[in-house]
């Protein structure tokens, strides 16, 4: 056999491993493909198929009494929220405002395990953080979309979706009619998460279509990506070896 012929035999069998190769793992991945597909057509198009718009946005705020009916001087709210924190306590901001029905000072305090923030009712001097039991579904009341009983409060340590910091945070269930469930920091009664049936169902679909499980964060995305590289190098290379086949056929 010609030097020629011998090549022709190699790139013949290379050709056809590389194809092989690019058969198997195109199987292999369809499942990923599938699910990356469907779950991107409905992330992308949740707003028209299921998600609420309103989201972490209070639907029944409750005003509190006005700012200057305060009757806890500020040099005293300081002096409550610093003897609040165990160790040396410098106040680095004060802000005086109503919410939830309350009018309270927010106090942020340096301490030596970090930043601590404080709420102290303006009106009869009482420290609110944290969030009592009997106060949280006040709060969160607020962000139901219509007025439910509460069926249940919960201490939980929580992490949010897009922060790495975990909450000492209380969660307030309503029976409403999307289940829906209020998640507050206890320290400063913010809301770290909003809750419902569909609000669930699209958070489950953004966790699988970016593989967010384990605590990976997302590089489990490695799975269908290193096959979709490999996929993308061997066509290249398929499509190379037509060419040449095609140039040769020519000759």
């Amino acid at each position: 056999m010609s030097v020629r012929g011998r090549s022709n035999v190699s790139r013949a069998g290379a050709e056809r491993l590389v194809r092989q190769a690019h058969r198997w793992v195109s199987i292999g991945a369809v499942g990923f493909f599938l699910l990356s597909l469907v779950t991107g057509l409905l992330w992308a198009d949740a707003k028209f198929l299921y998600w609420d718009e309103r989201y972490k946005e209070k639907r029944h705020p409750l005003a509190g009494p006005p700012v200057d009916s305060a009757q806890v001087p500020l040099d005293r709210a300081l002096a409550l929220a610093a003897s609040s924190v165990e160790g040396r306590a410098v106040v680095e901001q004060a802000v005086l405002r109503a919410d939830f029905g309350r009018l309270f000072y927010e106090v942020k305090v340096r301490a030596e395990g970090g930043p601590v923030i404080l709420l102290v009712d303006a009106m009869t001097g009482e420290r609110l953080s944290p969030i009592a039991p009997e106060l949280a579904p006040v709060i969160a009341a607020q962000y139901v979309p219509t007025p439910a009983p509460v069926l249940g409060v919960e201490v939980e340590r929580y992490k949010p979706r897009k922060k790495k910091r975990v909450y000492d945070a209380v969660r307030v269930r309503f029976d409403d009619a999307e289940a829906t469930e209020i998640v507050l920091d206890r320290q400063t009664g913010e809301i770290l998460e909003d809750e419902g049936r569909w609000r669930r169902v699209h958070f489950a679909v953004m966790q699988l279509h970016q593989l967010n499980f384990f605590g990976f964060e997302k590089t489990l995305l490695n799975i269908p990506g290193v096959p979709m590289l490999f996929m993308s190098l061997s066509g290249l290379l398929l499509w190379g070896f037509h060419r040449a086949r095609a140039r040769r056929a020519r000759l």
